[in-house]
């Protein structure tokens, strides 16, 4: 059998000749295994050979994009006026002086077979090649033309614009020491303290809305379809993220401060839309919306949860990233994909 032979060299090599004793027959798994990890172990010579070239570099040296040689770039190449200016301009294939298709790395003549009795041109036109070859000769042509074909020295520095300030446009400062960022930072938190204390009093005290109270909502069973009268429970409400900019009229694309209730309805999580519409202290820019989302009717019984004092003064840092993100033009009149934007400026200064 073919087995019992390999079975027998594999003992011979690898299995010590006292491993088996009093007739034992070796199995070719066994056998088979011993083989692999006798020879995918680790010697001491590899060992050895990582622990002493640790420190050398392996790291192959750089060649040129363009023609794949070592010792420049393709933005230094100096094949690549001679190839762009006397052959692939005119939509010739570079040669060589006895007429003959050369290679530049990559870019070469396509393999002709199977195209058809198509000219040359043609055919590599069909393989991608000829426009890969154009379209990489282009592009360092273009840099060498700039720098006016002065491959041996480096190419100069931009001479780095004047600094402005990102927020206000100055150019006597930055953003980091901008006086009217500092100001419209202070307007902000105290435009956003006035507003949740009026929220607090509206949504909590008067409206009795908070974890834990008892709503009725009216639920739409679906398109077309008349609504019910169901009742459900607060479980949600995200009071550390509402913040002044939820009473924009108008939706802001950046700045978006929905006010998100979360209800349980016959077992099912839901959230309340249009909030808007039922408070003074919210606008566009802070209803919740959704298809999923329902109808506030009333509130049946409240949860008093009162929050705690230091909520009327947080989540400064989220207009300190306002600030950092955007300019002050682009939060008087939004981006400029914005179809309705508020003016948030005049926003804050309304409420501080």
């Amino acid at each position: 059998m073919v087995y019992s032979c390999i079975s027998q060299n594999r003992q011979e090599n690898s299995i010590p000749k006292d491993r088996f004793k009093n007739g034992q027959k070796m199995s070719l798994t066994f056998s088979t295994n011993q083989l692999y990890y006798k020879h995918n172990q680790p010697t001491t010579e590899k060992l050895m050979r990582i622990h002493e070239d640790q420190n050398n570099s392996y790291r192959s040296k750089s060649t040129c994009g363009y023609c794949r040689e070592t010792g420049h770039n393709q933005y230094q190449c100096p094949h690549v006026k001679g190839d762009w200016e006397n052959f692939l301009s005119k939509w010739k294939f570079p040669v060589d002086k006895n007429g003959l298709p050369i290679k530049r790395g990559y870019n070469q003549v396509a393999w002709a077979r199977g195209i058809g009795n198509n000219d040359a041109l043609t055919i590599n036109i069909y393989n991608n090649c000829f426009a890969s070859w154009f379209r990489n000769c282009r592009k360092a042509y273009a840099v060498q033309l700039e720098r006016g074909f002065n491959l041996a020295g480096k190419p100069k520095r931009k001479v780095p614009a004047a600094r402005t300030c990102g927020f206000c446009g100055s150019k006597s400062h930055t953003r980091r020491n901008c006086s009217t960022m500092e100001q419209f930072l202070k307007d902000c938190y105290k435009a956003n303290e006035n507003w949740r204390r009026a929220a607090y009093c509206e949504l909590v005290e008067q409206a009795g809305l908070s974890v834990g109270a008892c709503v009725e909502v009216s639920v739409s069973e679906g398109y077309s379809r008349p609504t019910t009268q169901k009742t459900g429970i607060i479980t949600k409400i995200n009071w550390d993220t509402i913040n002044v900019l939820s009473a924009c009229t108008s939706t802001s694309s950046f700045a978006h401060s929905p006010l998100k209730v979360e209800i349980l309805v016959n077992g099912e999580k839901r959230t309340l839309k249009n909030l808007h519409n039922k408070f003074k202290c919210l606008g566009k820019n802070g209803a919740g919306n959704g298809y999923w989302g329902v109808e506030l009717t009333k509130v049946i019984t409240n949860s008093p949860t009162p929050l705690p004092p230091e909520w009327i003064t947080s989540y400064k840092e989220s207009f300190e990233t306002l600030v950092k993100k955007k300019t002050s033009e682009q939060l008087k009149h939004g981006m400029a994909s914005d179809y309705s934007s508020p003016n948030i400026m005049a926003h804050i200064a309304a409420w501080k």
